[in-house]
């Protein structure tokens, strides 16, 4: 019978994107399989350990964390008989027939961002993907961009997308504000095009402020200079790291969230944005047509008359209206319970024998389908 392992080996104490997808996958698949961890050092599931992988291999565990990270772990080769399975794209150099999750190519359109993961995705992977007997991803769009870009088999690359709790993520106006702001949310790097935004600030300066969460570095720098040189230091406000509850909080009581990204893989900031009852003005990218569809307001990038018709958009109530609408259907489509069904369809696929590794209370008609 075929084993199951999970690989979590990259997690660190405080979760990135990339770390809440794992950490939901994993709780997901503890509940509704017989399995083993590669065990990091984010939040774990109820699950036997197999591995227990060292502090300075985590995500921001510091510089050379991705170097030491594969060099552990070519340390490690399981059996034929064991599957091996990875939230994200950081595989088992050693290991054949396991699957890895790849959640963007952003890195090969924007090499210059982040050139240690641009290296990896151009060189490292199309080795790993060698290894794979089949890929998990986010999103339709990003499937086709694996297949297009490495040309691996698109029917052994499955789609297990990101969600949203609405537990957490909801509706809930805060207390007034003396100026209504718009928000960015996890604008770390250029291709999250602050830049733009800013540049069309005649269409909103005059009536918001701007808040930027998540912004540092040279890109944040460089865009401080830029809100000096258009005079627009009294409007725009950067916020360092803030925590969940900041977040839902900022979300609740902004006036629209703004995601003009030039490329994304999924885009879990849209969503969270919906789920507290908040218009998304978003850039007219395939992906952000498939995962808000007519729940978002979108923009053309490089268009200013786009630009002044989106924002226009949040002063028609029947607009809004509509959106709100149309964004409870996206939300249902888009929930972790969503997520996790994907994920255990997606893993019977790859090997069917994964079923007799399903738990009791595995409801019959799971078990049918498996």
């Amino acid at each position: 019978m075929t084993k199951l392992v999970l690989n979590l080996s990259m997690l660190g104490p405080q979760p990135t994107g990339l770390g809440v997808y794992s950490e939901r996958c994993a709780y997901s698949l503890a509940e509704r399989f017989q399995l083993d961890l590669i065990a990091g050092h984010g939040s774990l599931p109820d699950a036997p350990v197999c591995v227990r992988a060292p502090d300075s291999v985590a995500i921001g565990s510091g510089k050379g964390a991705a170097i030491r990270r594969q060099l552990w772990m070519r340390r490690l080769r399981f059996s034929a008989d064991t599957l091996v399975y990875s939230p994200t794209h950081h595989g088992l150099p050693m290991q054949d027939g396991q699957i890895i999750t790849v959640h963007d190519l952003i890195c090969l359109r924007f090499p210059a961002q982040h050139r240690p993961q641009y290296l990896f995705f151009r060189f490292g992977l199309p080795r790993l993907l060698r290894k794979c007997r089949a890929v998990f991803t986010v999103s339709e769009t990003t499937r086709q961009d694996i297949a297009e870009t490495y040309g691996f088999p698109e029917d052994r690359i499955f789609v297990v997308p990101n969600g949203v709790d609405r537990s957490l993520f909801l509706e809930q106006r805060g207390s007034a504000i003396e100026r209504p702001y718009l928000l960015m949310v996890g604008a770390r790097y250029p291709h999250k095009n602050i830049d733009e935004v800013l540049e069309r600030h005649v269409h909103w300066a005059d009536r918001y402020e701007l808040r930027i969460t998540s912004c540092s570095g040279d890109y944040r720098m460089s865009l401080e200079r830029k809100v000096q040189a258009l005079g627009l230091a009294g409007c725009v406000h950067f916020l360092d790291y803030v925590t969940r509850e900041q977040l839902i909080g900022l979300y609740q009581r902004s006036a629209a969230l703004l995601y003009p990204s030039k490329w994304e893989g999924f885009g879990i900031p849209p969503l969270e944005a919906l789920a507290c009852g908040v218009p998304v003005i978003a850039s007219d990218i395939p992906v952000h047509r498939e995962v808000l569809g007519e729940a978002g307001i979108f923009v053309r990038l490089g268009d200013d008359a786009s630009w002044g018709e989106g924002l226009a958009q949040l002063d028609k109530p029947e607009r809004i209206l509509h959106v709100k609408e149309a964004a409870g259907h996206m939300l249902e489509r888009w929930s972790w319970e969503h997520s996790a069904e994907a994920l255990q369809a997606s893993l019977l696929v790859v090997e069917p024998s994964l079923a007799n590794r399903l738990k009791e209370h595995t409801s019959g008609a799971q078990k049918a389908c498996a």
